[in-house]
């Protein structure tokens, strides 16, 4: 019975360890394969083998919604279709969707409030606030 309530504890995963844990594993990768690569967590961190940028935007409450990082993966997508560096569309796109995170807590009640003001915060987000808000280093 203990170990059926510790295993419906994870949080995803990422939850044993922190994103920093993977990122020689992520370089590696980046460097074979030519494409960058993202670690997502507490931090994110994204690679193309020869740089490393980290973004520090989000919140906690992200963890508690189920499908967010797909979503993600989607707007990655989209910034990779309009910009050819892999490497600046895929921080970019994490930091707007981290930003639009830490609005979408601002307002959020919970995990299922979280998600309908996160797709609400994507649209409403704007170049100044993007730019006044996101916390990338690298």
């Amino acid at each position: 019975m203990a170990q059926q309530a510790r295993a419906g504890q994870g949080r995803g995963v990422d939850s044993l360890h922190g994103s920093e844990a993977a990122l020689d594993a992520a370089r590696k990768l980046a460097e074979d394969s030519g494409a960058a690569i993202a670690i997502t967590g507490e931090v994110d961190y994204v690679t193309d083998g020869r740089r490393v940028v980290e973004i520090h935007n989000g919140h906690a409450l992200m963890t508690r919604v189920t499908g967010l990082g797909c979503s993600a993966t989607a707007v990655i997508g989209a910034f990779l279709a309009v910009e050819p560096d892999a490497l600046a569309a895929t921080v970019a796109a994490l930091a707007v969707f981290g930003v639009a995170g830490e609005l979408a807590a601002e307002q959020a009640r919970g995990p299922g409030s979280l998600q309908v003001e996160l797709l609400d915060a994507l649209y409403a987000l704007d170049a100044a606030t993007l730019t006044a808000r996101a916390r990338a280093t690298g």
